[in-house]
């Protein structure tokens, strides 16, 4: 069954928290992980696989699924979404088919060498 969840990189580590869409939350048209990067984040630092640091440091995403289009949708830092093969591990981990699938940035997904590099 395909996912719907929150996405991390850090380092070449690729950390995804989802949810099937079945047990997925709703808003609108969207069904969403109802989990926010910052508390996955927290639980990550706790079990001490990622530093203990900012959550908004990394480049991180997340996936939702619009009812209407049905379309998933992952939006997410470029530095995500410039490596195929990192698009390729997170459809693949979420169970989800790449033409069923549309991808993009979202101003709220930029991780801080991102937002260096635009001032």
């Amino acid at each position: 069954m395909p996912e719907v969840g929150i996405i991390y990189l850090v380092g070449d580590d690729l950390w995804i928290d989802a949810t099937p869409i079945a047990r997925a939350g709703n808003f609108g048209d969207c069904s969403f992980h109802e989990r926010y990067h910052c508390q996955y984040w927290e639980q990550l630092v706790k079990q001490r696989v990622v530093p203990n640091t900012e959550y908004e440091r990394f480049p991180r995403g997340r996936v939702t699924y619009n009812r209407k289009s049905d379309k998933f949708i992952l939006l997410a830092d470029r530095c995500i979404l410039r490596e195929q093969k990192l698009i390729k591990a997170i459809l693949s981990r979420m169970r989800l088919q790449a033409r069923d699938t549309e991808t993009g940035t979202d101003r709220i997904y930029r991780c801080s060498s991102c937002l260096r590099r635009n001032r």
